[in-house]
């Protein structure tokens, strides 16, 4: 990484500056607030590594610089015991972490390795998505896509428990699955159990095994899902639809780490991480007694909410292209395009099956079209409405022209609704006002 090192003690300052270089890291070095802010505005580092007080300033004011000059700049705080409160609300307010002096220089390295690779997996994410084999990948460029791509970083690296929420169709598996394959836990196997799919009886000897003859039928001894998720993830689908009973008993095999399958006395121990996904909101169900509060809580330490599509139209034509391609190659066949009117109706329709829906339209699309250009006419009968005029020739626009067209069109119109007040259409779009602002420009 490259670290900006500030610290005012000459003696820990050079230690400190030695240390990073043997294990790899560019260093910048300055002893005063001033001159460390003078750097941070033209010098790109990954890193902030400072003490709390220093002269000319504090690190916290450079701290908040920082997250102001560089965003993706991580900082992590040097502090003495009296001030661990300063530390502790940086932390609330985005630092990764602080260390209270006097520390060992092999416990900072650890946490700075810990750092490095959220760093790099923030920066694989960011370019689409840490690579499942055979799983599509999280793409888009809107606002909320990058804020799901953020909190799948940060949750993958934290190692904790997660709950994905989100309308029909938006992508919730594919989260957990990528989350699996970005964490430490890649390595081990990912169970999938859809809660909604057990049959009530069954639930005990499918989640935590049973031996033979626990009951009819049980001709053999068979592990449950748990003990198959040793080491890995239990992913939890559909966890809203489990039972209040079945609630209490996985509630208890995560509190403790271990259970007993049907038919036996003996603890089977097993180490697993639990993502779960819902539809459902399970706050309100939580409030209303209809799930168990201690158990929303055990699974949700971090939620990942997954935004439905009309929230990120801006992704709407690279989901397209992505999906075409991934077609074209499994046929072994030209990638088709789009007409303008096509693309304009894919971006325009609301999508209340969301991502599902989407690649829904595209398979019937690209079967009527038969390997020619995709219109209006062989997109599904719900997303055939009016849409801007094909040009003069008739002849299909590239994609990115077309949704250069509509979005400016798009744009335009949403402009017009909200009575050209400029915050308001940004938030009918879902995009900052920084970035409306420069596209009006473009």
């Amino acid at each position: 990484m490259r670290i900006l090192l500030v610290e005012d003690d000459r003696a820990v300052r050079i230690t400190l500056r030695d240390a990073l270089e043997e294990a790899g890291h560019q260093v910048l070095v300055h002893e005063a607030a001033p001159a460390a802010l003078a750097a941070l505005r033209h010098d790109p580092v990954d890193l902030l590594l400072t003490d709390i007080r220093l002269p000319g300033g504090d690190g916290i004011a450079l701290f908040r610089e920082a997250r102001r000059l560089q965003p993706e700049c991580g900082c992590i705080l040097m502090t003495a015991f009296g001030r661990i409160e300063d530390a502790v609300a940086a932390i609330r307010e985005g630092a990764i972490d602080y260390v209270t002096k006097p520390f060992e220089i092999d416990e900072l390295l650890d946490r700075l390795g810990r750092c490095e690779e959220e760093l790099r997996l923030k920066r694989a994410l960011a370019l689409g998505c840490v690579e499942c084999p055979g799983e599509r990948q999280i793409v888009g460029a809107s606002p909320p896509s990058a804020l799901v791509r953020e909190r799948i970083a940060a949750a993958a690296q934290a190692d904790v428990n997660v709950l994905v929420v989100g309308e029909t169709g938006t992508g919730k598996e594919l989260c957990a699955r990528t989350l699996h394959c970005a964490g430490r836990r890649s390595a081990r196997p990912m169970i999938h159990v859809n809660c909604g799919a057990i049959p009530g009886e069954l639930f005990e000897a499918e989640m935590f095994g049973h031996e033979k003859g626990a009951f009819t039928g049980a001709v053999r001894r068979r592990e449950g899902r748990l003990q198959a998720a040793h080491g890995g993830t239990l992913f939890l689908d559909e966890v809203g639809e489990l039972r209040p009973d079945h609630q209490a008993k996985l509630l208890r095999a995560i509190e403790d780490g271990g259970f007993e399958p049907v038919g036996s006395s003996q603890t089977v121990r097993v180490d697993v991480r639990v993502i779960s996904a819902t539809n459902r909101d399970l706050a309100s169900w939580t409030s209303s007694g209809q799930f168990r509060q201690d158990l929303y809580y055990r699974l949700n330490v971090i939620e990942i909410a997954m935004p439905p599509l009309r929230e990120r139209r801006l992704d709407i034509a690279l989901l397209a292209g992505d999906f075409l391609r991934e077609t074209a190659n499994r046929r072994q066949s030209a990638v088709p395009e789009f007409s303008a009117s096509a693309i304009a109706a894919l971006i325009a329709y609301d999508y209340p099956g969301n991502v599902r829906e989407l690649f829904h339209a595209l398979e019937h699309a690209v079967a009527l079209a038969r390997g020619g250009t995709i219109d209006l006419v062989h997109l599904p009968r719900t997303f055939q409405r009016p849409g801007p005029p094909a040009p003069a020739s008739g002849a299909p626009l590239p994609l990115e022209e077309a949704v250069r067209n509509f979005e400016r069109a798009y744009i335009e119109r949403v402009l017009e609704r909200a009575g050209g007040r400029r915050s308001e259409a940004a938030r009918i779009l879902g995009i900052s006002r920084k970035s409306l602002w420069q596209k009006l420009k473009d």
